[in-house]
């Protein structure tokens, strides 16, 4: 499954905003996904509000009520209700939503009600609004989904825990192994549909997933070296994590006592004592992996699989070099999932490819927030990227090396005109400017080129 768009009605600092992820931003039933989406904006615009309103939509309403059982201050006005909508669309390989007599049907729409700390009715079926019975007032903030028969059905099937398909999984920002050694007991969890959300909504949550199963995996090949099924998840999962890491990266061994090691540059080091970069990567590949080797057991190789996942900003604890690969890795390993990402890396944002899809969110004059597609900036530098619509830089300098270059066009602007105290301050600041290389070397063949040109060439 893919997603084509969401809508967002007065929630939080959004009073009504579409999100549309299809080439060309067309909604027809034909439409095309983008499998990449960048969301970028400054603090504060509602990047992780419109993850977190895809999360609880993905989750499905019961996942969604365990993942937030009082969503206090999610609604912009408390007078009247917010509102969440998706708009899914079907894979081929999608399990059927009615399963035994569903139609040919590719496009699924349903919504989520939210309400604030007042009073409000809530329309929660749409089709026959004069009947009081189809009004819920809820006396507290609550999540109340629609009631429709496409939404009891997905909620039975395609949002079970446990179901098979219509993946889709999200990621908050502070995604982590755990901190503290110990001895992991060799067995699997089994994944629920709230779970897979659980971080973009309680930054207290440790990806722990991946120490886990390592221990479980190589506990079962130890009692049993022929065991086809623990192998071909060892064998996914391991290549899925070293192809998100650098190439002179991989997995060594699972020690008696639990300890997981890698050999980085030929040292062997436990994952314990691996950097917040390294335990972030391998959070997010191992608990995804992990999770679609659940949700496809008979699928030969899970990371073909499609489905939806987000992640919130997923720059976080990378150095530059990985910030600038990392989305050309995922879509690599992952290339049918369709990814929903935020970010402040320019690097990111440029790594994406020239198919993806870049969404920047801006504030107008009266404090609401806007959407404004970015066109394609995959072949910008980070300089051009950095001032481009997509981050709004006026400069790339620091504060400091700004006011200095402003200071030497408006003293060199009045050449003429400077006292004995003021030509002294503009050698200064050609000094620093020529530093900086922002002007040639006084003298130069460069500097004489620029005085001849501009002396033909007057303005």
């Amino acid at each position: 499954m893919w997603l084509k768009s969401v809508r967002i009605e007065n929630i939080k600092c959004f009073e009504d905003i579409e999100l549309i992820f299809t080439h060309n931003q067309s909604t027809a039933s034909n439409a095309k996904p983008h499998r990449w989406i960048t969301l970028l904006g400054e603090n504060g615009v509602g990047k992780s509000t419109v993850l977190q309103s895809i999360g609880l939509l993905l989750a499905g309403p019961k996942a969604a009520k365990e993942l937030l059982p009082r969503p206090t201050g999610w609604v912009r006005d408390p007078s009247v209700y917010g509102k969440l909508t998706a708009h899914i669309c079907k894979e081929e390989q999608d399990p059927k939503v009615f399963p035994g007599k569903e139609k040919i049907r590719q496009n699924f729409s349903y919504s989520y009600f939210i309400t604030g700390d007042k009073r409000v009715k809530v329309p929660i079926k749409w089709h026959n609004r004069k009947k009081e019975d189809n009004y819920s007032e809820p006396s507290e903030p609550s999540i109340i989904e629609e009631s429709s028969n496409l939404l009891n059905q997905m909620s039975d099937n395609a949002f079970a825990s446990g179901s098979r398909g219509w993946f889709a999984a999200g990621y908050g920002s502070f995604r982590r192994l755990t901190r503290i050694s110990q001895l992991p007991i060799p067995h699997l969890d089994t994944p629920t549909r709230a779970g897979n959300f659980i971080t973009q909504f309680d930054e207290d949550k440790a990806v722990s997933s991946f120490e886990k199963w390592m221990v479980y995996l190589d506990f079962r090949l130890a009692k049993d070296k022929d065991d086809e099924k623990a192998k071909k998840m060892w064998e996914v999962g391991e290549k899925a994590i070293t192809d998100l890491l650098p190439e002179d990266v991989k997995i060594a061994e699972v020690t008696k006592d639990g300890q997981i090691l890698f050999q980085i540059k030929g040292q062997i080091v436990p994952v314990i004592n691996l950097s917040d970069g390294f335990r972030s990567i391998i959070a997010l590949a191992s608990d995804l992996i992990w999770r679609l080797l659940q949700t496809f057991p008979d699928m030969g190789d899970p990371t073909q699989a499609s489905g939806i996942v987000l992640i919130d900003e997923l720059d976080i604890h990378l150095h530059p070099v990985w910030q600038r690969d990392i989305a050309s890795w995922l879509r690599k390993t992952f290339p049918n999932l369709q990814f929903i990402v935020a970010t402040h890396s320019p690097f990111v944002a440029i790594g994406a490819g020239d198919d993806a899809l870049t969404l920047c969110f801006k504030t107008d004059d009266t404090g609401l927030v806007y959407m404004e597609k970015i066109d394609d900036i995959s072949d910008y530098d980070v300089d051009r990227i950095l001032r481009s619509p997509a981050f709004g830089l006026i400069s790339t300098y620091s504060p400091a090396t700004k006011a200095n270059i402003e200071r030497y066009h408006q003293l060199n602007s009045h050449f003429s005109d400077l006292n004995d105290s003021e030509q002294k301050e503009l050698k200064e600041k050609i000094r620093f400017m020529t530093k900086i290389k922002e002007i040639p070397e006084p003298g130069s063949l460069e500097d004489r080129i620029d005085r001849f040109l501009k002396d033909k060439l007057p303005l």
